[in-house]
């Protein structure tokens, strides 16, 4: 069974049970330890194969059952075990409109940040500090109590860490303009700075494909420097879509960024420039893409080492200009990051895929390069003086 709060949290309804591991404070025997290497960072660690799932999930059950007191009639339940039951239950609400099986870390991070924000439900319901932060311990009070009762070291280790989850802060949203958030380009000044680089030298199709990879993905250039041809045309999903994959990005983290079809001017900029300098998929899948160019005589380039490092990228794009503002602007990495971000959002994507692409922990985050629309035109005072 997939751990679901529509089953889970719901009084009254049990999931289904596997025999010895749903009333029994334990694991099954059968279930696999995590290998030692992960078992060393249990933060590595955001699920469970279908059978420790689903011993979690009954445990959880249980516990819910006792925190809240669901086995009493409601007037002799306590104000606390009140507070925990809604808390709970709020949270598997919130699980099953992610379709997510368990409360990982992250999970409940972005939790906490939907819950201040007004996105953790359907009715926009925003929560103050104090209340996201009671609902946060319930939750903890929750995977600590499963936590306590597990057997299997593993997963007693990766639950603890997950009741780690940081509290709501209190935070004063500051009145901000456009400049305020970086420079993100709108998606003319994009497309006339790739249209205007020359891609009749190697350095120019380098180039345009290093822009177009951080424009059009958001990857960070740490990322960029390690691409292979296999992550770029070799990344399919389940559902045939193509993307391009982030083996190890920041704290180690992959990832796939969907892209817009099988002829995306991405991918288009890739291959151009890696059939100039010979790479092929079939032949070199785990060559890194992107390396130096050596300006020989003639004024042409030629490819020069076996990879770019951050600098040289940095460098590679700080050698161009785009409108910004009304004004010709040297351009840098992350202006590209926040153009995606900001593309993106303006196009219809949602908060959390947003949050997915660009590799971020919370919403909260990716709000910071989308930035906030503010309506001025309300602010503006209904009254005047004649001088």
């Amino acid at each position: 069974m997939t751990y679901c709060s529509a089953v889970v949290f719901l009084e009254g309804v049990k999931p289904e049970v596997r025999e010895g591991s749903a009333i029994e404070p334990t694991l099954p025997p059968q279930i696999p330890l995590v290998s030692d290497e992960i078992l060393s960072n249990t933060s590595q660690v955001t699920t469970f194969d279908d059978a420790t799932t689903q011993s979690i999930a009954a445990m959880m059950h249980q516990q819910h059952i006792r925190l809240a007191q669901l086995d009493r009639p409601p007037s002799q339940r306590s104000l606390t075990a009140r507070n925990y039951g809604s808390a709970i239950t709020a949270l598997g609400s919130y699980l099953a409109r992610l379709e997510t099986p368990l409360p990982t870390k992250s999970v409940l991070a972005q939790w906490r940040d939907d819950l201040l924000s007004g996105r953790a439900d359907d009715a926009g319901t925003l929560y103050a500090v104090r209340s996201v932060n009671a609902r946060l311990a319930a939750a903890r009070k929750l995977l600590r109590a499963v936590a306590d009762d597990v057997t299997d070291i593993t997963v007693k280790l990766v639950l603890n860490d997950w009741a780690k989850v940081e509290d709501a802060k209190l935070t004063v949203i500051q009145d901000k303009i456009e400049t305020d958030y970086g420079r993100r380009l709108t998606l003319d000044s994009l497309r006339d700075l790739i249209r205007s680089i020359d891609t009749n030298t190697l350095k120019g199709l380098r180039d345009r494909a290093l822009i177009g990879v951080m424009a059009g993905t958001g990857w960070r250039v740490s990322e960029v420097v390690a691409l292979t041809l296999r992550d770029v045309f070799d990344t399919v999903n389940e559902t045939g879509q193509r993307g391009i994959r982030v083996r190890n990005g920041k704290h180690n983290k992959s990832r796939i960024v969907v892209l817009n079809g099988w002829n995306s001017w991405v991918l288009q900029a890739v291959q151009a420039y890696s059939k100039a300098i010979g790479l092929t998929p079939e032949e070199h899948p785990d060559t890194v893409i992107f390396r130096g160019v050596k300006r020989e005589k003639g004024g042409q380039y030629s490819a020069q080492g076996e990879k770019l490092s951050t600098r040289k990228v940095e460098d590679a794009v700080n050698s161009y200009a785009a409108e910004y503002t009304g004004q010709m602007v040297t351009i840098n990495c992350h202006d590209l990051r926040r153009t995606y971000a900001k593309l993106c959002k303006q196009s219809g994507m949602s908060w959390e895929a947003l949050r997915a692409n660009m590799g971020h922990s919370s919403v909260t985050i990716t709000e910071k390069y989308v930035g906030l629309d503010v309506d001025w035109s309300e602010r503006v005072p209904n009254w005047t003086i004649e001088l």
